[in-house]
C-alpha cells in the first residue's frame, strides 16, 4: 500500500512538541475504576507510554521520570495522561516536551500532499475490460481490490449492483448470470490499491524445471518483479536480469535445467 505522509512509529524528530500548563490544569482523571490524582490530559500520545519520553519541567526544575511523574493511559487506551506524584505548588509554571516525536509526524500538514507526492497508483485507477460470450460468468481482474464495493462494474454501460449482480473474491469477478454474447464489461477500480506493503504472510510457489520452459504461473497475481524473491536450486536470482513478473506470470531469462527446483516467495 502506498503511504500518504510519513509513518511516525519509532521515528525521531528534530521538532519536539511542547505543552504548557498551569496549576489549575491538574486534577483527578478517572479511567474505568481507577482515579489518577494530580493529572492532566496530553494532546499527543507518548511513544511506547515510556515516562522517559517526556521531559517535565516545574518552575524551571526538570522532574525525574517515574518517581516525580508517570504516563498513564486514557479511556481509549492511549498513553496521554501525565500524572504527577504530588500536586504542584500554587502559581507553578509547568511545561512538558515530548521527546522522540514531533507533531508533524502525526499527520501531514494541510496542503503538504499534492499530486507530485503521490505514487502513480494513487492517481490513476485501473480499468479492466472484458467481452461476454453468453456463458462465462467468471472474469480475472488485473489486481486484487480491497472488497467488491471498491470496484464499479458495468455491463453495456449499465452499473451492476454488488451481491445481486456480481461478487469478487481475490482477482475473480463472478456474475450471478452470464453477460450476453458480445456484451461490453468494464470493472473500474476505485481507491487505494488492495496490494499492501506489509502483509501478514508470504505467498509461496514451487516449480520444477524441464530444460525448456521459461514461463511459470504464480498462484496469485499482483506481485512485481522487484518485490518477489525467486530462488533457483536455492540460489537467489536477480530481478530483471534473471526474471520478470507480469500479472501472475513469472518469466525467466533462461530455461531451468531438467528436475531443477524453482521457488517463488512474495507478498501481495
Amino acid at each position: 500500500m502506498s503511504y500518504i505522509g510519513t509513518p511516525f512509529h519509532n521515528q525521531v524528530s528534530p521538532a519536539f512538541h511542547q505543552e504548557d500548563f498551569t496549576t489549575s490544569s491538574f486534577g483527578n482523571i478517572t479511567v474505568g475504576s481507577t482515579t489518577h490524582a494530580n493529572s492532566t490530559a496530553l494532546t499527543q500520545s507518548v511513544p511506547g507510554g515510556n515516562d522517559e519520553n517526556l521531559m517535565v519541567v516545574i518552575n524551571n526544575v526538570i522532574q525525574q521520570a517515574t518517581s516525580a511523574f508517570t504516563v498513564e493511559q486514557n479511556a481509549d487506551g492511549e498513553p496521554k495522561i501525565l500524572k504527577l506524584s504530588e500536586a504542584p505548588a500554587a502559581s507553578s509554571v509547568v511545561y512538558i516536551v515530548h521527546r522522540g516525536i514531533g507533531s508533524f509526524q502525526m499527520k501531514p500538514p494541510s496542503g503538504s500532499v499534492g499530486s507530485t507526492e503521490l505514487q502513480a497508483n494513487l492517481k490513476s485507477f485501473t480499468n479492466d475490460v472484458f467481452t461476454g460470450n453468453g456463458s462465462t460468468t467468471a472474469f480475472t481482474l488485473s489486481e486484487v481490490p480491497p472488497n467488491a464495493n471498491s470496484v464499479l462494474v458495468f455491463v453495456d454501460g449499465i452499473l451492476q449492483k454488488t451481491s445481486n449482480n456480481y461478487s469478487i473474491s481475490g482477482t475473480t469477478l463472478t456474475f450471478t448470470s452470464a453477460p450476453d454474447a458480445s456484451a461490453e464489461i468494464e470493472a473500474k477500480h476505485l481507491g487505494i490499491r488492495g496490494v499492501v506493503r506489509r502483509s501478514p504472510d508470504w505467498s509461496y510457489d514451487a516449480f520444477t524445471g524441464n530444460g525448456s520452459l521459461t514461463a511459470f504461473t504464480l498462484s496469485s497475481s499482483g506481485a512485481t518483479t522487484n518485490s518477489a524473491f525467486i530462488f533457483y536450486n536455492g540460489i537467489a536470482l536477480k530481478p530483471t536480469e534473471d526474471y520478470s513478473i507480469s500479472g501472475a506470470t513469472l518469466t525467466l531469462t533462461f530455461a531451468p535445467t531438467n528436475a531443477s527446483e524453482l521457488m517463488a516467495r512474495y507478498q501481495l
